[in-house]
């Protein structure tokens, strides 16, 4: 698996089992009473990856439980924070005992915590600080096996831990957006809302906000998606009660349509980029021309590997795919789109190179940044021959959707060249793939 960092996973010289090895954060010390976490996970690596999760996550609840204290977690979180910590000290977390011995050490621990806030002579307790209070009580009682009821970073924690996904790079950029909308949302409603208490009002409270900051109507259009989406999952798969408010909440239209974001670039600026690169580093030239005699998505072309170049076919194409290291727009985006004319004597040429199949197409735009750094290499030379921002790299695409509108190609093999759906609901459905053959004469059409 490419990319894969598992910190703490260690392999034990002794016997070849592997182990979660980690060092209990200074913050737990208190807690746990030892230096070091240790925990054999699996005789080979890939079981070990399968029990990894759960143990590292029982050590972030204990971490997360101890540094931000129980005023600042949400009730979940809380909850398991705390059986977390049970379950490290070896008590059964949702009772007060499996046992007559375990019940009095727990009693015994209970006592100690809050028995400095006991009335000597009323026996009352006083001012017991919250995070003592809660403690006893799990070591009195258990804590419930029923998961108290999803907030508002509840919901935007879970839909994280579900959808992350493809490169490091991309993580980071999901993380960061998802981030974002969360602390937006936070500062509208005012508060750490359970999911059930958000009414149609927070969401109009959220949306007038965006826009009094002056955010584009089409960008407060993708905040309320992603908003929708993290409720929408919180309820399916958390149990939250209640209806979502951002549900078809009213917006105004954007000033410009999605299709005039872009705009495909005159023949000249494309001609001008090609002299331009000519005279600069060749990877940046191969790329230009695949986009351009492809119409694929930058990033498709950027993280191709070379394995995913097929030249010994009867039609010479490349393998646009999902790997565990790249993510794509869409399931349709998985494709095979042949090279023809200036892509195909591109691609021979780059497969000249030294290198193993594996191994990535075009290294310096590989991994965190590599994305943002062909961006702006390829911008910076677009600009050079226009000022128009809506000319971009990803104008490219626009220019292939053209030439092939001009050429009269069947919509659905535009659609298969571009990875766009081939419809919604049952057209979608029916019918094989368009064949490479069929790709193939599309594209020579194009030239």
């Amino acid at each position: 698996m490419r990319n894969l960092v598992v910190e703490y996973l260690k392999q034990d010289p002794r016997n070849g089992n592997w182990l979660y090895r980690r060092r209990v954060p200074k913050v737990l010390k208190e807690l746990v009473k030892k230096t070091e976490f240790v925990q054999t996970l699996g005789r080979t690596k890939q079981d070990a990856l399968v029990n990894y999760g759960p143990t590292h996550q029982k050590i972030e609840h204990l971490k997360a439980l101890a540094e931000r204290g129980y005023q600042e977690l949400s009730p979940a979180e809380t909850r398991e924070g705390m059986i977390a910590l049970l379950e490290e000290w070896g008590a059964d977390p949702f009772s007060g005992g499996r046992d007559e011995n375990e019940r009095t050490w727990r009693e015994v621990e209970a006592e100690r915590l809050v028995g400095p806030y006991q009335d000597d002579l009323t026996g009352e307790y006083d001012e017991v600080p919250k995070d003592k209070d809660e403690l006893a009580s799990a070591l009195l009682v258990g804590v419930s096996e029923d998961r108290p009821e999803p907030t508002i970073t509840d919901a935007f924690k879970f839909y994280l831990k579900e959808n992350l996904k493809g490169t490091a790079e991309k993580q980071k950029k999901d993380t960061q957006r998802l981030r974002r909308a969360e602390r937006d949302l936070l500062a509208a409603v005012g508060s750490d809302k359970f999911l059930s208490q958000l009414k149609r009002e927070d969401a109009r409270k959220w949306r007038d906000m965006r826009l009094s900051a002056n955010v584009s109507p089409a960008t407060v259009r993708r905040e309320k998606n992603t908003i929708c989406a993290v409720i929408n999952l919180a309820r399916s798969e958390l149990d939250a009660s209640g209806e979502n408010p951002f549900s078809q909440l009213k917006l105004p239209k954007s000033e410009t349509g999605r299709q005039n974001q872009r705009e495909a670039l005159p023949q000249d600026v494309i001609d001008g980029v090609y002299k331009a690169l000519g005279e600069g580093p060749q990877d940046l030239l191969a790329i230009w021309a695949l986009l351009d005699h492809t119409g694929a998505r930058p990033s498709e072309i950027s993280e191709l590997l070379r394995s995913e170049v097929i030249l010994n076919h009867s039609i010479p194409h490349i393998v646009i795919r999902e790997r565990d290291d790249r993510s794509l727009k869409t399931t349709w985006s998985n494709r095979e789109v042949p090279l023809v004319g200036p892509a195909l004597e591109t691609a021979k040429g780059l497969l000249q190179g030294a290198g193993e199949g594996s191994a990535p197409l075009f290294p310096r735009f590989q991994g965190d940044g590599g994305m943002d750094r062909l961006s702006k290499a390829l911008t910076k030379r677009i600009r050079v021959f226009t000022r128009d921002k809506k000319h971009v790299p990803y104008s490219l695409r626009h220019n292939m959707k053209d030439r092939l509108r001009a050429a009269e190609v069947f919509e659905a093999t535009q659609r298969a060249l571009l990875g766009h759906s081939y419809g919604a609901g049952e057209a979608a459905s029916y019918g094989g793939a368009v064949s490479l053959e069929k790709k193939k004469e599309a594209l020579r059409r194009t030239l």
